[in-house]
């Protein structure tokens, strides 16, 4: 293992590759569905791991776990962005 930054970039890239991959299914389509449904995500996502992991089933299929933190990354990345275009005078839907 390296660096906290460094893990951190490895993990980011990774994220952000998944972000590609869909994009081109979705197009989008988080702008469109605003800040709650950003955040309900995220809580959705965070629950669903925290079930996974209470249940055993975590580490049971690994790749699957994967992409749903990496899920998770991604729709905390969508509320950040929509908070900082509201901070920045932007509107930004519900």
């Amino acid at each position: 293992m390296g660096s906290s930054r460094d893990e951190l970039d490895y993990v980011y890239e990774a994220a952000k590759d998944l972000m590609d991959k869909r994009e081109l299914d979705y197009e989008g389509s988080w702008r469109d569905e605003g800040i709650d449904s950003a955040i309900g995500a995220v809580y959705k996502k965070g629950s669903q791991l925290r079930t996974m992991h209470g249940n055993g089933r975590l580490f049971s299929n690994i790749p699957r776990s994967k992409e749903d933190c990496l899920d998770l990354i991604n729709y905390a990345a969508f509320t950040y962005r929509f908070l900082d275009l509201k901070e920045n005078g932007s509107e930004v839907s519900s």
